[in-house]
């Protein structure tokens, strides 16, 4: 029979009590498969950290090997940026899945429509190798591509390149395949890593704060596919000149970098001073990444590399 384990993060007795489970014991949901649920942590989404994350990573890889699918629950505050960095940081294999906790009806008992759901895809195998896979409103998505889109309820979380497939009832159908995912085998992560995102006539302080604290890594959300106010431009330059790597996204959070602007303060400025591109990655992603990547890259070289745009042949 099929064994599926369920991490939990937070409300691990929601769950018990969502699924009709008394105890820490492994049982019988259906038929054909067992489950045992795990505390990992007791921690609404918003407390979890980097830090917490790549342990629990650590845990699902360490527990792979004696369980056919594992689904992970947590709050949806980070779920966008857990999903990415278990997804970043583990091979592919059985099935990992990641959903929500679940919601409390009128009544104050829990909803498990999608909790049931996600049971569903964690256990199938066809769901296996692809990567870490988020469940929400019945939509099956690649975890490094969903975004949180709404802040609470029906239709938060969505991808820009759309779901990978559905569950209907218990069946669950995969139609596509995610597209360049990247696994880093990081042994840590490196912090910190500050995030700044620009707005319209905003000065420097931040970043020039970030220089002075010496910190491992900076992320700047730029406008459109990379580009800053002039007076940025200066401050970006001596952090690199630190040799503290400075990673560029766009504030959309989707899409490519580069343009053929001239003037000062776009693309080809900030290329020019040694600013890395991160493309179709968001801020928060970006951020997670950049901690990863800088635990394995040994030089400036394999550091761009982990960014660079993989196109699958």
């Amino acid at each position: 029979m099929p064994k599926l384990l369920i991490l939990s993060t937070g409300g691990a007795l929601t769950i018990r009590r969502a699924l009709g489970a008394r105890d820490d014991q492994p049982f019988t949901l259906r038929s054909d498969l067992t489950i045992t649920i795990e505390e990992f942590a007791n921690l609404p989404g918003s407390h979890l950290t980097p830090q917490q994350i790549f342990a629990l990573s650590q845990r699902i890889q360490n527990l792979r090997d004696g369980f056919d699918g594992i689904l992970v629950t947590t709050g949806s505050d980070t779920l966008e940026e857990t999903a990415f960095l278990i997804d970043l940081l583990l091979p592919e294999g059985p099935p990992i899945v990641i959903t929500g906790l679940p919601r409390l009806s009128s009544s104050g008992s829990p909803e498990t429509n999608g909790l049931l759901a996600a049971i569903t895809v964690a256990a199938a195998p066809s769901a296996a190798n692809l990567g870490v896979l988020v469940v929400a409103d019945g939509a099956i998505y690649a975890a490094a591509a969903v975004q949180m889109q709404f802040s609470q309820g029906v239709g938060m979380i969505t991808a820009p390149t759309g779901f990978l497939g559905r569950v209907e009832g218990d069946q669950v159908y995969i139609r596509l395949q995610p597209l360049n995912r990247q696994w880093i085998a990081a042994p840590r992560l490196v912090e910190p890593v500050d995030l700044i995102r620009i707005g319209q006539g905003a000065d420097d302080r931040q970043l020039r704060h970030s220089i002075a604290d010496n910190v491992a890594g900076i992320v700047i959300e730029t406008f459109g596919s990379g580009r800053v106010p002039p007076w940025w431009l200066p401050a970006i330059g001596e952090a690199i000149q630190r040799r503290i790597p400075v990673v560029a996204v766009s504030r959309a959070g989707v899409g490519g970098m580069g343009d053929e602007f001239g003037y000062v303060g776009a693309y080809h400025d900030l290329r020019k001073l040694g600013v890395i591109f991160a493309t179709d990655l968001s801020g928060i992603k970006a951020r997670l990444k950049l901690m990863a990547a800088l635990a394995v890259a040994r030089s400036p070289a394999e550091l761009r590399a982990l960014f660079q745009e993989r196109k699958d042949s």
